[in-house]
């Protein structure tokens, strides 16, 4: 289960712009992971064809947009904790070919299988046990030969790199941060209330759950894994 509420994020009060801009300068490498996604995208799936996707916390719909935008005819079903955010989502998305869901997705049940799945900065609120169960549903939900493509914060099994990792990511955040506001937010989430796991650890579950797992992107605590149902 998602360890914390929407209104912890304080999502209620972001417009669409608001959110958009700030999470692109509170997430180090965002521009750089969403640009290695794409790129995956492109290398397995064909513009032409039509399939079935799941986003799994889709915000204001910036991942999926992209997504859609190589995959017109393709169908999305797409969930959030946060009723603004799936009305952002709505605003970028529209209404064709995009079935919204509103809920927590670590609890939601979902009855048909998918050619990809994805979640992008939004599992680091599940603790370890709930990733792990989140991991062996996302296989259970993909198609055979299907994707889940994983970015998120994730630290490292060695001290010293996570230490460094850390310390950059907070001097991003202030570098980055337009007001204080935005500043206390954000790393106010990210001290208290992101539940980090390794890397390390979390390609060992996704293994666990039977999908074999590629590394695509890593920069500090930034990381994009692949995975596939063979």
């Amino acid at each position: 289960m998602t360890t914390v509420a929407a209104t912890d994020l304080n999502y209620h009060r972001y417009s669409l712009t608001k959110y958009d801009r700030d999470i692109v300068n509170a997430i180090p490498f965002h521009r750089e992971l969403h640009e290695r996604l794409v790129s995956i995208i492109e290398a397995h799936f064909a513009a032409t064809k039509t399939y079935n996707i799941l986003d799994l916390g889709v915000g204001t719909g910036l991942t999926t947009k992209l997504i859609k935008d190589y995959l017109p005819q393709s169908h999305f079903d797409v969930v959030d904790f946060s009723d603004n955010m799936l009305q952002c989502a709505k605003q970028r998305l529209g209404p064709v070919n995009v079935d919204y869901f509103l809920g927590d997705y670590a609890l939601l049940d979902f009855t048909k299988k998918y050619d990809l799945i994805t979640s992008v900065i939004g599992l680091h609120h599940q603790d370890m046990a709930g990733k792990r169960i989140l991991f062996a549903k996302i296989y259970n939900l993909l198609e055979p030969g299907g994707l889940f493509i994983l970015g998120d914060l994730m630290t490292h099994q060695n001290p010293q790199l996570n230490a460094v990792a850390t310390a950059r990511h907070y001097h991003h955040l202030v570098e980055r941060a337009t007001d204080e506001q935005t500043l206390t937010d954000w790393a106010h989430h990210h001290l208290y209330l992101n539940q980090l796991d390794t890397l390390e650890d979390q390609k060992l579950w996704l293994e666990s759950a039977g999908l074999k797992v590629e590394v695509a992107f890593q920069e500090w605590h930034t990381a994009l894994l692949v995975c596939r149902k063979t």
